[in-house]
């Protein structure tokens, strides 16, 4: 069956990756949200990060998490600017390939999977952790593992992934509102008893926790940014959504803008909060570095037990939201790459009547159950599970990032999105700023096994990059296809990439 452009956003005589239906352009702005929302998945976030960032920097953790929401705004701002003329299924596959071309959307889609591999597998593992939390509090499964819990989460995503993507981005706004609204009730709470004198550790109501402590520098504060960005990853999810969202030059624009700048504001907050809820001193900087789940803890000790295990229960279903939101972006990203570069591929077919990719769901998910196997076997716990693999994804996701502002600032520079030039300025500086947190991660180089993890990285990047040298027929093939989703008959991309029969 050939499709529209209604259906899919390019045109049904594109030669080459016509796939046998098309993706569903059914979604409206909410749906965006919930996506780029529920694949940040706050209450997942704020349930882990804080600890990682508290070992770092003590009292002034709320300063890495302004580092943070400042340059994922400005981050979001040159997604915003893309996304006003580009819509692509691949996300920052397309829009690097829009704006710097064929090779580098390729590099730049292959870094992003690296991430979407790891990070559906470290929210399925954080998802059973909580789960067999609550279960072991209530006394319904004593010495509950998380694997048994996460593999049958993992068929979850895998159900919802691959059913109505409608049904599944309105499921992750509603799973994120509930538990947000639980974590603003405590932050309320914590606040109130604070001023009143009855914090931990003799903490009070102080602005000292926007300051850093004697003997921490810049430095750290950077490496404590990492776990910020790590709450931030995802925010660019919406952008996947492009040929899916009803007026999208609209509706995914103001997805990416409205929920970095929600979310950046509620993070800040709320790990200032649980500062002060361990208490703005020294005792209550190491109380809260080596706390567990901070969230779960402040729940108990400033309201009871039941609110620990709602917010706990809350937390698990949000990191299961983290997940679905990952896997769908993924998804999304593998059968854009490979309706261009190898469009009878399986992973280029999306099937009917959900509008979901399958093929490129399976391989996700595939990936997802091997690394969860992988590290249990090595004995991992689910925390930890989520803390290596989130810190590795959270690197691959800056290469992206990164890329994705170099071509904003070129695209406006060069006058190629027709809005003024001074809008360059801020994608630049995002630039600047992922830059140096990246270096930041390997100068001086952290604690065992956070070192390795920008290794790891450079490897993946390296196989990448080799593929793309080597296989110039690919890159032709992606370039032309990239040139027909985009409507860009006469732009950079297709100028770059000479013509070449698809089935070659």
């Amino acid at each position: 069956m050939s499709e529209t452009r209604g259906q899919a956003g390019y045109p049904a005589t594109a030669p080459g990756h016509i796939t046998d239906h098309g993706l569903k352009r059914n979604l409206h702005v909410w749906e965006a949200i919930g996506l780029s929302v529920g694949a940040m998945s706050p209450a997942l976030a704020m349930s882990f990060s804080g600890p990682g960032v508290a070992a770092l920097v003590g009292r002034g953790a709320a300063l890495s998490f302004v580092f943070a929401g400042v340059t994922c705004c400005l981050i979001g701002y040159g997604y915003m600017l893309l996304t006003r003329k580009y819509n692509h299924a691949g996300s920052v596959y397309g829009f690097v390939g829009a704006s710097l071309g064929p090779r580098l959307g390729v590099f730049s889609g292959w870094a992003m999977c690296l991430m979407y591999f790891v990070f559906v597998p470290a929210s399925a593992a954080a998802s059973g952790y909580f789960l067999a939390g609550v279960l072991q509090d209530i006394g319904w499964w004593k010495g509950a593992d998380w694997i048994w819990l996460a593999l049958p989460i993992t068929v979850i995503i895998w159900a919802f992934c691959a059913g109505v993507i409608k049904r599944s981005t309105r499921a992750l706004l509603y799973i994120e509102s509930v538990t947000v609204t639980l974590i603003i009730a405590l932050m309320v709470v914590v606040v109130v008893k604070v001023g009143q004198g009855h914090g931990l550790n003799g903490g009070t109501l102080t602005g000292s926790i926007f300051t850093l402590p004697s003997g921490v520098n810049v430095h750290a504060l950077l490496l404590g940014s990492v776990f910020g960005f790590l709450a931030f990853a995802g925010f660019e999810g919406a952008g996947a959504l492009g040929e899916e969202a009803q007026n999208p030059q609209k509706a995914i624009p103001r997805a990416i803008g409205s929920s970095v700048v929600a979310l950046a504001v509620f993070y800040i907050a709320c790990i200032a909060v649980q500062s002060l809820g361990f208490g703005a001193t020294a005792k209550g900087s190491a109380a809260f570095a080596g706390s567990g789940g901070p969230l779960f803890q402040l729940a108990d000790v400033y309201v009871g037990g039941a609110m620990r295990d709602l917010i706990e229960l809350g937390a698990a279903f949000s990191a299961f939201g983290a997940g679905l939101g990952a896997a769908v972006a993924g998804t999304r990203l593998i059968y854009a790459v490979a309706r261009d570069g190898a469009p009878k591929s399986p992973l280029a077919r999306v099937s009917q009547p959900s509008g979901s990719p399958r093929p490129a769901v399976v391989v996700v998910m595939a990936a997802n159950v091997i690394c969860l196997l992988i590290l249990r076997a090595l004995g991992a716990t689910g925390l930890e599970v989520w803390q290596y693999l989130g810190t590795l994804g959270t690197l691959a996701i800056l290469v992206g990032y990164g890329l994705v502002n170099v071509g904003a600032t070129r695209a406006v520079f060069d006058r190629s999105l027709g809005v003024p030039q001074w809008r360059g300025v801020l994608p630049a500086i995002a630039v600047i700023l992922v830059g140096y947190v990246l270096y930041a991660n390997v100068y001086p180089a952290p604690a065992f096994p956070y070192n390795m993890f920008p290794y790891m990285l450079l490897a993946w990047l390296v196989i990448g990059a080799a593929v793309i040298a080597f296989s110039p027929r690919l890159v032709r093939r992606v370039g032309a296809g990239l040139a027909q989703d985009l409507g860009l008959p006469a732009g950079r991309v297709p100028a770059e990439v000479p013509a070449y029969p698809a089935d070659d």
